[in-house]
């Protein structure tokens, strides 16, 4: 048994962690950060607008980043050989103007992924989040056109292949454009400007932009709650049909897993993976974490549980469970990466969210950096 945690699964898929950009910046840089975060929180507070039937929004205070290396930073360079950037290649953060981009953050995980001979994955060129102001804007006040809203997304794709097409090893083309409420593709009354301007052959052009700028990539499709809502796995795959039968080049389906300690049952996990891969798609989990919280209405959160040995032995049953889950797709030919949605508790995205001030203790490593029960398991599975 090695005592690398990817070293345990090589013969089925890579393992891989979602990687922030702030383990890989100096103290400086950091500091410069938190000062951009309080004034964007107070911009934001001014600014915010609650959406009808939507719980009240309490605004966490942004908190300084710890100074030295952080401990993610060494667990990630060992234990995993695939990494991701948690915000750094979202286009909000590349894409600053028409002829404007900033790689800063790719580029510096590329270069921790090849100091570590680790494989590296897009994360994402289409989202209606995260994506900049300007890009759907005429510049007089009014939406863009159609025809220079394709122009300004196949440039930044071709852009973004040119650059990193050797290096990158799957793309998240297209992210979340499945509905909530109908499970058909979002629509501008459900925050898709990519839909409301272009229609929704956005998403088939933006993969035949994607094949042309990274042809030796697989091309995704990625979305969460695949395997926790029929609907929405019946949604994508009715989509993804489509897709091929157009013969559009989407070879992989993205289950993002952003799953909690009960739901759903493995079965349904198991069952989401089957379904794509008799289309043919592989498959790959994307954001996986095992929350401490079901959370089934977000105005009504969970209140904090302990994270007490009882918890952290289930917790450890449930990964162990689904990995072996996932072992078995690999083997079936269907499964062939899994990514972690980040490396130690302190840093996920799963703090404040969604209860402000709650802290969830969803990876395999604690807010100090220390292997938890279900780091163990998997290394002796």
């Amino acid at each position: 048994m090695s005592n690398k945690l990817y070293e345990n699964f090589k013969d089925d898929f890579r393992l891989g962690a979602a990687v922030s950009g702030i383990i890989l910046m100096s103290d400086e840089e950091r500091q410069a950060l938190f000062e951009h975060m309080k004034k964007r929180m107070e911009e934001f507070k001014k600014n915010f607008k609650p959406q009808p039937g939507m719980p009240e929004f309490k605004f966490p205070e942004p908190q300084p980043y710890p100074a030295g290396e952080m401990p993610d930073k060494k667990i990630a360079a060992e234990h995993f050989n695939l990494v991701v950037a948690e915000n750094e290649c979202k286009m909000g953060s590349v894409y600053k103007g028409p002829d404007d981009f900033d790689f800063t953050g790719a580029d510096r995980l590329l270069q921790f992924a090849r100091e570590n001979n680790q494989a590296m994955r897009w994360h994402t060129l289409v989202w209606h989040n995260q994506s900049p102001r300007w890009i759907f804007e005429d510049g007089k006040g009014g939406k863009v056109s159609k025809e220079e809203l394709e122009e300004r997304l196949k440039h930044y794709i071709m852009t973004v292949g040119e650059r990193y097409s050797n290096d990158i090893c799957s793309v998240d083309v297209v992210n979340e454009c499945i509905s909530d409420k109908n499970f058909v593709l979002r629509d501008g009354a459900d925050r898709s400007q990519w839909f409301d301007i272009l229609g929704p052959e956005y998403v088939d052009k933006a993969f035949f932009w994607a094949k042309e700028a990274f042809p030796n990539s697989s091309l995704v499709i990625n979305d969460y709650n695949l395997e926790m809502i029929e609907g929405k796995r019946e949604g994508m795959y009715n989509l993804v049909k489509g897709m091929l039968e157009r013969g559009v080049p989407v070879d992989t389906v993205g289950l993002q897993m952003h799953i909690n300690i009960e739901n759903p049952p493995v079965s349904e996990i198991e069952k989401t993976i089957e379904l794509y891969g008799s289309l043919g798609l592989n498959v790959i989990v994307t954001e996986m974490e095992v929350s401490a919280y079901l959370d089934k209405d977000f105005e009504h959160p969970d209140p904090r549980r302990e994270y007490d040995q009882a918890f952290l032995e289930q917790q450890a049953q449930r990964y162990a469970q689904i990995f072996e889950c996932f072992r078995k797709e690999a083997r079936a030919g269907i499964l062939k990466d899994v990514v972690l949605w980040g490396i130690t508790d302190k840093m996920s995205w799963k703090n404040n969210f969604p209860a402000p001030g709650r802290g969830d203790a969803p990876l395999l490593f604690d807010t100090e950096g220390k292997a938890k029960p279900a780091f163990y398991k998997l290394l002796e599975s």
